[in-house]
Order: structure tokens, then C-alpha cells, then sequence
């Protein structure tokens, strides 16, 4: 299977869909206020580009119904375009961006809904993979890290102002992996910015995520010798996967070949036999296999044995756009680019252009990336639990996160909401999490990962409706809907009721069950 590394590291902004949560009177901009644009004046902004789409004509986005496309650059280098619907809605809607940003990533789609959208490269125009735009370059990263999103947001709420002569009633921001992490920015940062706040799989804990690269990088591929030939095979992925399983695939109730929870699996490694004289086969690991499967699994530690950042969980080491991609390497396109694995491309980018300003660092023979984050995380991380701001002012945050990622740790994502939880007794009437059993980053996966976060998110925000629960469906290639499934807050799960069709979530009950 050849995977995108482009659709795998900048497709991860959600696709919106609208859904009403109350009535809100349209409004219906002038005729000529899109032209009106061009004359308008923001501070620190420069209109590059206004273009009124009145039919399918210059449509880029495929909205097809009438428009105003708006660009500009804000500061000196903040890139934004928004697209203001000429029926809307009294709601903006803003996309978060995947890996390094670099282009500008929106949820467009929501246009066609009444949404005011906009998105921005975050100040950098770059592949999402590259971070050579940050080398002794303040400014940039401080964009990058948290003002690029907020900057924006500010705009888009001025352009509103502008060309409906209204501000919008509430506005939402939606983002997963890097974008998870700006929505959780813009809740501690900036909690004024958005009243509803989806976030997917942050990278939240940025300066621990690239540790946890680094160790996979050193135990995976020891020198770059091995980018071309990885320890850890595609057969050795196949046998492991398989023989996770074997051994935890039922202990919810069902053989679908989704782990519901992760933690109640105790696999052992050693379980799976050693290759006879230590020659590598489809049925059995040599030893530097098992070693470097072993430190995938094990958490970073620092010198005292404190954990760092948790291990990766068991499930998914064989799926397509699982550990392959992610971790071990193997895909053949990651090496016609010289990139052995998404993490040992993150990490060395990290390395080289973030913490030591050097393009020349040598990730093979480096310990403790932790000593040397210093100002570098107080720019990136997002793992602040004071949501108090965003609290006082009635925002709702939604985290969701799969238990199959094999790019970020759900276990992370847990602890956070957990640290949330313990300064904030109350911290389930502002913010909820949801695990997806069986989804790998952002979405896919041998689980069901369809959950339309818009219509859940806007609902709270208007309506008051908090989720107790939500449905998430699986599609196959047609778009028929082939299983759905209950997601539940935590640390409720979705328990079968023993009777019916398992691919069917009425089937299903949330609960908090005892693990074993």
C-alpha cells in the first residue's frame, strides 16, 4: 500500500459539517460588499486578494454557492484566507493545521453550511514536514506556537464585522494533531478567541512527543544506515499485531478486531517465539527485533526512572497507516523521500531547526532532548490545565483522541484531561473527552471514526446540550455505513449488551466498567 506523507501529515483538519443548534436569523451580505473589502483597513493587515464567487466560476473550493474569498497576510508574514458565505449564519469557523503547518488548512466545507471560515499557514509557507523555516527565526516560531492561530482568529471576526456590519454570535475552531494542540492554545491562551472548541489527538505535550521520537529513532534506526533496510519488518508488524489480538481482542465481548481499551490488554512480548539462530522469518523475532518493539512499547524515562512520556499501547502495529507509517518505516514512498518514519522526520526536524539551530545535528548519538528545550516548549506546549479563563466565559472544549494512534499517545491526552479534572472538581461542566476504540491518528483504522464533531460542539455552546455520549461510523469504499458505534466520555466505554448486531451502536451502552 503506498501511503500520502503528505495527506498523512497535512490532511488532519476535520471536514465540518453544519448543524444548527438553534434558530439564528441569517444574514444576507449587500450586494456590493465584497467589493467594499477592497477598501476596508485592518490593523497590521494587507488584503491581497478579494474575489467575489457569485457561481461554480473560481470557486477553488467547490462551495458552489455565492461567496467573498478574502486573503491576506497579516504582520509581516501570517497568510490567511477566509471565505465569507453571502447567506451566513452568525458563526465563524476556523481549521486547525497538521505537523509544521506551512499552508493553509481550513474547514472550507462548513461554508456551504452559513460558516464564516478562514485558516492560515501560521506565518511560514512550507511542506508540513519541514521545519527549516524556524532556524534562528523568533518570530516565526512564536507564530507557529501559538500567535498565528489567535492573530487570525482576530481578523476573521473584523472581516465579519466588515462585510455583514455584525460581529458573529459565536465562533468554533476545529483541529486535530497539531491542530489539536492550537485549540487547547487558544483555550489557555487566549480563551476569548472561540466559544467551542474541538480538539483531536494534540500533540500537547510538544518537547515529550519528540522524546518519545528520539527513543523510537535510536531504538529503530541506530545510525542512517538503516532507514533503507529497518529492524522491525512489515512481517514482523503482521505477526505482532496478529498476536495482540489473539490475546485481547475479546476481553470486551466481541472478536471485531478492535481493542476497545488498551490498558486491559497485558501482552507479553516474549510470548511470541525467537527466530532459531537468530535469523530473521514471518514466525518469530531476533533479538534486535524484540529489543526495538520492546522500546516502542516501554515509556521515555529520565535519569531518576520518572516517566517522561508513556509508552506506546498495544493495537494497530499492522494496520496500513499504523506503525509502518509512524514508526518502524518500511513504506516505500518515506524512502524515496529519505524519510524513514513520520516520528524520525518530526523529531530530526525538531532537532535541527528548533531546539539546537544546527542542520547539521546528528539525532544517533544524542541523550537527553529534554535537558535543551528550555524557552522552545513554553512556545509549543499546550499541556497548561488551568482552563479557568475559558471556563468564566462559558466556552466548551471537546478532546477526543484513538486508542490506536500510532502517532500520538491517547495515555498523554488522558493525563492532561485527568490534571484538568483534578484542579477543577467542576471540569466536566466546560470540557469532556472521548476515546475512539480502534482509530488510528485522526481518523482510520479498523474502528469507527465518522463523528460529526461540529454539530456536537455547536449544541453545547448554544443549546446547553452537553454529550453524554456521541455515534461514530465506519464507511466503507462506496460511503455505505458498515458499523457505528457509541463513543463515551470518559471514563465511560461502550459496552455491548449482548444481544444484536455488534456493528450496530444501539446495540451498545455507556458505561464505566471495572478493568481487569
Amino acid at each position: 500500500m503506498k501511503v500520502s506523507l503528505h495527506a498523512t501529515i497535512v490532511g488532519l483538519t476535520l471536514v465540518a459539517v453544519s448543524v444548527s443548534a438553534q434558530q439564528i436569523t441569517h444574514l444576507t451580505a449587500a450586494s456590493n460588499a465584497c467589493a467594499n473589502l477592497k477598501t476596508v483597513a485592518l490593523d497590521d493587515v494587507r488584503l491581497t486578494d478579494v474575489v467575489d464567487v457569485r457561481d461554480s466560476v473560481g470557486d477553488i473550493y467547490n462551495i458552489r454557492s455565492p461567496h467573498c474569498r478574502v486573503s491576506g497576510v497579516i504582520g509581516q508574514s501570517i497568510r490567511f484566507t477566509a471565505i465569507l458565505p453571502n447567506d451566513w449564519n452568525q458563526r465563524v469557523l476556523m481549521g486547525g493545521n497538521g505537523g509544521f503547518a506551512g499552508s493553509i488548512d481550513g474547514a472550507f466545507g462548513a461554508s456551504k453550511g452559513g460558516y464564516l471560515t478562514i485558516g492560515t499557514n501560521t506565518g511560514h509557507d512550507a511542506p508540513g514536514t519541514n521545519a527549516r523555516w524556524a532556524l534562528n527565526d523568533p518570530d516565526r516560531q512564536r507564530d507557529y506556537g501559538y500567535l498565528g492561530v489567535h492573530r487570525t482568529a482576530v481578523v476573521a471576526k473584523a472581516l465579519a464585522k466588515a462585510f455583514y456590519g455584525s460581529e458573529p454570535r459565536f465562533s468554533y475552531f476545529l483541529g486535530c494533531s497539531n491542530g489539536g494542540r492550537q485549540g487547547l492554545m487558544e483555550a489557555q491562551r487566549y480563551p476569548e478567541d472561540f466559544d467551542g472548541i474541538v480538539s483531536g489527538a494534540p500533540a500537547a505535550q510538544f518537547t515529550r512527543i519528540i522524546a518519545s521520537f528520539l527513543k523510537n529513532a535510536q531504538a529503530l534506526f541506530p545510525d542512517t544506515s538503516y532507514f533503507r533496510h529497518p529492524i522491525v519488518t512489515k512481517e514482523n508488524l503482521v505477526l505482532v499485531g496478529a498476536k495482540v489480538l489473539e490475546k485481547c481482542d475479546k476481553l470486551d465481548g466481541i472478536a471485531d478486531g478492535i481493542i476497545d481499551d488498551p490498558r486491559d490488554c497485558h501482552f507479553d512480548l516474549r510470548s511470541i517465539r525467537a527466530c532459531p539462530r537468530d535469523r530473521a522469518g514471518a514466525d518469530c523475532l531476533t533479538g534486535a527485533q524484540r529489543r526495538a518493539i520492546a522500546r516502542i512499547y516501554a515509556p521515555v524515562t529520565d535519569d531518576r526512572g520518572r516517566v517522561i512520556y508513556s509508552g506506546q499501547p498495544v493495537g494497530g502495529e499492522d494496520d496500513p497507516s499504523g506503525w509502518s507509517v509512524w514508526i518502524t518505516g518500511g513504506e516505500e514512498n518515506l524512502k524515496n523521500l529519505n524519510v524513514p518514519s513520520v516520528q524520525a522526520k518530526f523529531m530530526t526536524e525538531t532537532g535541527k531547526y528548533f531546539v539546537f539551530k544546527d542542520s547539521t545535528w546528528d539525532y544517533s548519538h544524542y541523550r537527553g532532548l529534554m535537558d535543551y528545550a528550555g524557552s522552545w516548549g513554553n512556545i509549543v506546549n499546550a499541556d497548561n490545565p488551568d482552563l479557568s479563563r475559558f471556563a468564566a466565559r462559558d466556552g466548551k472544549l471537546i478532546i477526543w483522541h484513538g486508542w490506536a494512534d500510532p502517532a500520538l499517545n491517547p495515555l498523554e491526552t488522558i493525563d492532561y484531561y485527568e490534571k484538568v479534572k483534578a484542579r477543577d472538581p467542576k471540569a466536566a461542566n466546560y470540557v469532556r473527552l472521548f476515546l475512539e476504540s480502534g482509530v488510528e491518528h485522526c481518523g482510520g483504522g479498523p474502528g469507527p471514526s465518522g463523528v460529526q464533531w461540529l454539530g456536537i460542539i455547536t449544541r453545547w455552546v448554544e443549546s446547553g446540550a452537553a454529550p453524554s455520549q456521541v455515534s461514530a461510523i465506519k464507511n466503507d469504499n462506496t460511503g455505505k455505513v458498515i458499523m457505528s458505534r457509541p463513543v463515551c466520555p470518559y471514563p465511560e466505554h461502550a459496552v455491548y449488551s449482548g444481544k444484536g448486531d455488534t456493528n450496530d451502536a444501539i446495540n451498545f451502552v455507556c458505561r464505566v466498567k471495572s478493568r481487569p
